[in-house]
């Protein structure tokens, strides 16, 4: 699934529509705030949407939601971004820092950036399989989350 909606997040007209929300490109911190101003974080029963144009006019999201929709935004801004999928249960992005050469943790659903260790230092998970999805094509990255751990056992 996240491979094809890695792929679809490229089509050139949907970035191009999605490109027209914006007049200057903007920065990840605004990004999430535009997102965070027109979708709602909703942990109960709701429809699921893998469209940016769809979660946006439904308004409401859970991880999945705010991360298509987050990496779509980037791409239109003119960002390298990609999915990331923890198989445990949550989705968040990472987008390509060309200055530092490396990719950067983003997480829409919180409004974290740069904190790849949230997961297992704040929410206490042990992530075992980490993946990212970038159009079509799937990288394990489950090392770049492991780092908490590492970072105990020195």
């Amino acid at each position: 699934m996240y491979r094809s909606i890695s792929e679809r997040l490229t089509d050139p007209s949907l970035l191009h529509h999605l490109g027209k929300f914006f007049k200057k490109r903007k920065t990840l911190p605004e990004l999430l705030e535009w997102i965070h101003a027109r979708v709602e974080f909703n942990k109960g029963d709701i429809v699921r949407h893998n469209d940016p144009f769809e979660i946006i006019e439904y308004g409401q999201g859970k991880c999945r939601e705010f991360s298509v929709l987050f990496v779509a935004l980037c791409l239109a801004n003119g960002y390298r971004a990609r999915l990331i999928l923890d198989m445990s249960d949550h989705v968040w992005s990472e987008v390509w820092d060309a200055t530092l050469e490396k990719w950067i943790h983003v997480d829409p659903s919180e409004k974290r950036i740069n904190d790849p260790e949230m997961y297992e230092r704040d929410w206490k998970k042990n992530l075992r399989e980490v993946y990212a999805f970038e159009n079509g094509e799937l990288k394990d990255v489950t090392k770049t989350y492991k780092v908490a751990k590492q970072n105990l056992t020195r």
